[in-house]
């Protein structure tokens, strides 16, 4: 039984590996100005510059200054404070059809940590669905 579960999970691995690609310079060219465009309004705090980033329609609800203050001004700002520079850790992040993740390693003014910013594809357009700052 245990061999059986084992061989699933092995299988489910591979499967995964070949569903998810490593991002190219071609996608990065693509996905990075979002990203930094996201992040001078994050630095900046301004919401309306960080979600005119090309945020996704499916989380349109969630782009408003009280979210922004909530989440981005009084949690990560406070905790982490201004992006100072990021690298992306390609190990970490990954493409799709319909979705993808880019990991960065980070400095902040306050402590490193690491920016993960998830994506949708809508309309053939790849666009933010969601950002995040990790220890």
């Amino acid at each position: 039984m245990k061999s059986r579960i084992l061989l699933a999970a092995m299988a489910m691995s591979v499967f995964a590996q070949a569903a998810f690609a490593d991002v190219d310079a071609k996608m990065l060219k693509e996905l990075e100005p979002k990203v930094d465009k996201a992040i001078a309004g994050y630095n900046a705090k301004n919401w309306k510059a960080f979600y005119g980033a090309g945020w996704a329609d499916q989380v349109k609800a969630l782009q408003t200054e009280q979210v922004f203050t909530s989440l981005y001004t009084n949690n990560y700002m406070k905790t982490y404070g201004a992006l100072k520079s990021k690298t992306l850790d390609q190990s970490k992040s990954t493409i799709a059809d319909t979705n993808g993740l880019l990991v960065y390693n980070a400095v902040f003014s306050k402590k490193k940590g690491t920016l993960a910013v998830n994506f949708f594809k809508e309309n053939g357009v790849f666009k933010i669905q969601q950002v995040q700052v990790n220890p």
